[in-house]
């Protein structure tokens, strides 16, 4: 789906400027000191609005939230509720997925969640998939000794794929469910797609 275009956009993304971090490469280790006690590091791939973020934020003060987005005109809305409810343990980057390894350090991530991205149905596109094992090696190291990934989709083929990648990975996977029960913090998309009915997959995986 296509992301409209924002109005005034520069203006609205300095304007939340604070909860944008530009040298995100930078930060790299040092993500736990944006928030003094912090007692987990949460990393969404592909935002999109940021309702989920922002719900964790807000219902996990204690954990610090790193929310990545492609698109600004999508990330803006996240940056923009954010400071609107004040929210300070929580940034977002611009950022593809395929740059994650530049924007954290090893054994530096506790929950890794990948929420509705692109099926990217071909098999020639497979590799794009955020679930295809080669970006399981690159979340690899990344996740602490006790870290997981959560992966959630309405694609049923998606949902396998993930499946026998992580198997092939040598990943655990500790829970699945092809139609999942509704969570307190959901995605603008989980939202949208439940009240239609539309089963959503959901697991959760390890490393050991």
């Amino acid at each position: 789906m296509r992301m409209r275009k924002r109005k005034n956009l520069a203006a609205r993304m300095e304007s939340a400027a604070a909860w944008l971090v530009r040298d995100a490469e930078q930060t790299a280790g040092h993500w736990r000191e944006i928030l003094p006690g912090c007692t987990r590091l949460l990393v969404e791939l592909g935002c999109g609005m940021g309702r989920f973020a922002c719900d964790t934020a807000a219902a996990e003060p204690e954990s610090m939230i790193v929310a990545l987005e492609r698109v600004p005109d999508a990330i803006v809305i996240g940056m923009e509720r954010a400071r609107r409810e004040g929210l300070q343990n929580i940034r977002f980057v611009l950022a593809d997925a395929g740059n994650l390894e530049k924007l954290f350090a090893p054994g530096e991530i506790d929950r890794l969640f990948i929420h509705f991205c692109d099926p990217w149905p071909h098999w020639k596109t497979a590799p794009r998939r955020l679930v295809a094992r080669n970006f399981l090696r690159v979340y690899r190291p990344l996740l602490s000794e006790n870290g997981t990934l959560r992966f959630k989709t309405d694609n049923a083929p998606l949902f396998a794929f993930a499946q026998k990648e992580l198997a092939a990975e040598g990943w655990i996977v500790t829970g699945c469910d092809e139609d999942s029960p509704p969570e307190a913090v959901m995605t603008e998309y989980e939202t949208k797609f439940r009240a239609l009915g539309v089963p959503i997959g959901a697991l959760t995986a390890r490393l050991f």
